[in-house]
């Protein structure tokens, strides 16, 4: 299995490789903001400069109720959700409803891919789910997704679900044909289709983890970001609850962080601070779980 490493992240780089990373795609200017004193990345240079928000390696995890009304609507914090316990041993969908951009390395148009991974249980055997999907985004901008299916009818174990996801930043031009693979209908349809246990899909899955391996091993190409996301039924204090709704992966590694202050703007689909109505300035995603209909 290709496995996720948040090590593998560009924010974990030290400061100096970043500055090389920088410079090998031509982002001069982005690169000199790394080269001053400083140890490793881990986010340290994004949260003194502000500017370069893909250096990030953490995560702010919200929710937002399907229920909820109005022009601007309540982000809970989802370690304090009560969990849905009628969700367990049921199906449900994920989907990948919006992708927020504030930063990125590299000048111009980004070419993104984001691959997600996870385990689906049927009939007691772990099958597993894999989807990656290409997009372009500016800085300071939406891609182009909206409601965009990554799993379908998975399987809801007593423990709850949790699964894996990360960006890798595209630049070079020999992964074009790869890429156009990816995006492609016959592997964005098949790989969310998980409708029962399916041992065909099996080599097919396995196809896009070696496309996306091969895509993210390239030199001008790295992974930006990577995060884990386990919702369960649990009540401890530092998991997160399973509910039907969308929850908000926020990549950012705030000290202080108040989801008050923060609100879902339905009207812009955008995350915005109450103060003043703007979009907060991270990367962000939001995935919507609903139930699934046979």
């Amino acid at each position: 299995m290709n496995e996720f490493s948040q090590r593998n992240s560009l924010g974990y780089k030290s400061r100096t490789k970043i500055a090389e990373y920088l410079t090998l795609i031509g982002d001069l200017e982005s690169s000199t903001r790394f080269t001053g004193r400083g140890g490793s990345g881990q986010g340290l240079a994004a949260r003194i400069l502000g500017i370069d928000q893909y250096a990030h390696t953490g995560i702010l995890l919200g929710f937002v109720k399907p229920e909820a009304k109005g022009s601007l609507i309540t982000i809970e914090e989802a370690l304090t959700l009560t969990s849905d316990n009628s969700l367990k041993d049921s199906r449900i969908k994920i989907t990948l409803d919006k992708m927020f951009v504030q930063s990125f390395p590299g000048i111009g148009a980004h070419e993104i891919l984001c691959e997600f991974t996870g385990k689906n249980q049927i009939s007691g055997e772990a099958e597993e789910m894999r989807f990656a999907l290409t997009t372009h985004a500016n800085d300071s901008s939406s891609a182009a997704i909206s409601g965009a299916p990554i799993f379908i009818g998975v399987s809801v174990g007593k423990n709850g679900i949790a699964f894996e996801g990360r960006t890798i930043n595209v630049r070079s031009k020999v992964d074009e044909m790869l890429m156009e693979a990816l995006g492609s209908d016959t592997f964005r349809n098949g790989l969310s289709l998980l409708t029962t246990a399916q041992p065909a899909l099996k080599p097919f899955v396995g196809l896009a983890g070696s496309l996306v391996k091969s895509v993210a091993n390239r030199s001008k190409n790295c992974q930006v970001y990577s995060f884990k996301l386990g919702l369960d039924f649990g009540g401890g204090q530092t998991s997160s609850r399973l509910r039907l709704g969308s929850y908000i992966v926020v990549q950012a590694d705030a000290e202080t962080w108040d989801w008050s202050q923060i609100a879902w703007n339905p009207s812009a689909q955008l995350v915005v601070r109450r103060a003043d109505g703007k979009s907060i300035e991270y990367n962000y995603m939001v995935f919507g779980i609903s139930a699934f209909n046979e």
